[in-house]
């Protein structure tokens, strides 16, 4: 309706409420938590890999299949929380967060299994065991990145134990 030239508000579609403060805050801190998180495990991926190349040990032996497996469990890791928070943080909405932290929950399940029943076999120590030794060392790392992007999505994962690992101390 016009009244003398003007506009009168029932002519204006409605509005949507906006809350600036608080999702913005919100926002910026989830994003900090992450960058926070990223630096830490970025640290400890290049710390596991120079103690890996400078190793000295020989590489057959129990110290060098240690550091191997750290070293790849820190890339799994560090590769898992970076693709887990990309899609986190594309969300603009908590009812998005929400529903991406079940899809990466449902990951986290179907990779604990995987590991937890193969984990249990006898590992024959011929070059077929070092790449499946290779292998579920970078699987538990993965394991590690997912339940680390659920906790700043406030889903605490680590509350379930890890698989049985007689191959690797976790």
């Amino acid at each position: 309706m016009h009244l003398h030239g003007r506009i009168i508000a029932s002519d204006m579609p409605p509005r949507a409420p906006v809350i600036w403060a608080t999702t913005g805050v919100g926002a910026e801190r989830f994003r900090k938590r992450i960058d926070e998180r990223h630096r830490e495990l970025s640290v400890q991926a290049k710390l596991r890999s120079r103690s890996y190349r400078r190793s000295r040990a020989d590489a057959a032996s129990e110290e060098s299949r240690r550091l191997r497996g750290e070293f790849l469990a820190a890339l799994g890791r560090l590769s898992s929380f970076e693709s887990a928070t990309l899609r986190l943080m594309r969300c603009r909405y908590k009812v998005q967060l929400d529903e991406r932290a079940d899809d990466l929950t449902r990951d986290y399940f179907q990779l604990w299994q995987l590991i937890a029943r193969h984990s249990g076999d006898e590992w024959p120590l011929d070059e077929r065991g070092a790449e499946r030794f290779d292998f579920f060392a970078t699987q538990l790392g993965r394991l590690e990145g997912l339940a680390d992007a659920l906790i700043l999505a406030g889903r605490n994962v680590r509350l379930f134990p890890l698989p049985r690992l007689p191959w690797v101390a976790a």
